[in-house]
């Protein structure tokens, strides 16, 4: 007797189970990099903000207002690359969204991101930003395995002396998040506007040069001396009188501790009164790198003195002579 055999269909069910339990297909990744906008080093307004803006596509850096100074640095602007991964055919091919926003707090004396603006590089614009440059824009496809580039630019303030702030290295921060169209940017990487704020450097002066009284030599000639470090006077070809106590000019110079400074005092300048005047020679305690007491974030101070010299003879006319010459300091 002839017996029907019906075929199992369990195994080609099972097939079907198991093509259904891998899951969708891994899609393209897309990454996001970003350099620093670093501002470099700035001095500090002695009061109120000083606002500088970096340019976008050139880096160059310009202050718009206030009474801060910036010591050095390069270009600033920061270079945002947008790279995509592909996996399969079709990948990196969408439009991709790009939102950049302020992102977290500001840091000792920087102040948060404003009028934060872009350049393209390699990337190109697709249409106009949607709600202006920080709401978002859109830009054409990266493509498979390949990246695009765009510039950033911000204004960054830094805030002045009379806030207390701490000064030393801040940081002032954005987001750039990325998404291909028609998704929403929800991540992607944090940039950062670096910068070294130092508080003001400034001078007050102790004490004026003063050489004192000097009987002039019955013959020959002199020099007259007031050493820049200890202000004691000395005289040679004539005899120093004690009417007026001589001494050194003194300075004290205050700014960031641990910096280098440089000084600048003229190398020769004029006492008048009678005729003709004499010319003072210039000498001063600076040395070839004065440096700020204490460290970066504290303030730091500096002894400075100026002394000098002047020739004398027994022809030097007699009388009350003066004058006057300019001290500068700035940040090296």
């Amino acid at each position: 007797m002839a017996r029907l055999i019906k075929a199992s269909r369990l195994p080609a069910l099972s097939g079907v189970l198991l093509a259904l339990a891998s899951g969708p297909a891994a899609a393209e990744t897309y990454t996001v990099a970003i350099t620093d906008m670093n501002l470099g080093v700035v001095t500090s307004g002695v009061t109120g903000d000083t606002l500088y803006r970096i340019d976008p596509s050139t880096g160059v850096v310009t202050r718009v207002s206030g009474t801060g100074t910036r010591v050095g640095g390069a270009s600033a602007n920061s270079v945002v690359t947008i790279s995509c991964a592909a996996v399969a055919v079709g990948d990196c091919t969408k439009a991709v969204n790009v939102k950049i926003a302020v992102a977290g707090s500001p840091t000792k004396r920087a102040r948060a991101l404003t009028r934060i603006l872009d350049v393209m590089g390699t990337a190109t614009l697709n249409g106009s930003p949607i709600g202006g440059p920080v709401g978002g824009f859109q830009i054409n496809p990266i493509g498979p395995n390949a990246s695009k580039t765009f510039f950033v630019g911000a204004d960054l303030g830094i805030a002045g002396d009379n806030t207390g702030l701490p000064t030393g290295d801040a940081e002032s921060d954005f987001s750039v998040f990325v998404a291909p169209a028609p998704l929403s940017p929800t991540s992607g990487a944090i940039g950062r506007a670096t910068v070294r704020v130092l508080r003001s450097i400034l001078m007050t002066k102790n004490s004026d040069l003063v050489f004192g009284r000097i009987a002039l030599p019955s013959a020959g000639a002199g020099t007259v001396t007031i050493d820049p470090v200890t202000g004691v006077r000395t005289v040679t070809g004539g005899t120093p009188l004690g009417a007026t106590a001589p001494s050194r000019a003194n300075f004290t110079v205050s700014g960031e501790g641990g910096q280098t400074f440089s000084v600048t005092v003229p190398a020769t300048f004029q006492l008048t009164g009678p005729t003709p005047p004499l010319t003072v020679t210039t000498t001063n305690s600076a040395g070839p790198t004065p440096t700020l007491s204490a460290a970066l974030g504290a303030q730091g101070t500096f002894d400075l003195g100026v002394g000098g010299s002047f020739p004398i003879d027994a022809t030097t006319t007699v009388g009350d002579y003066s004058g006057s010459f300019i001290v500068t300091v700035a940040y090296n």
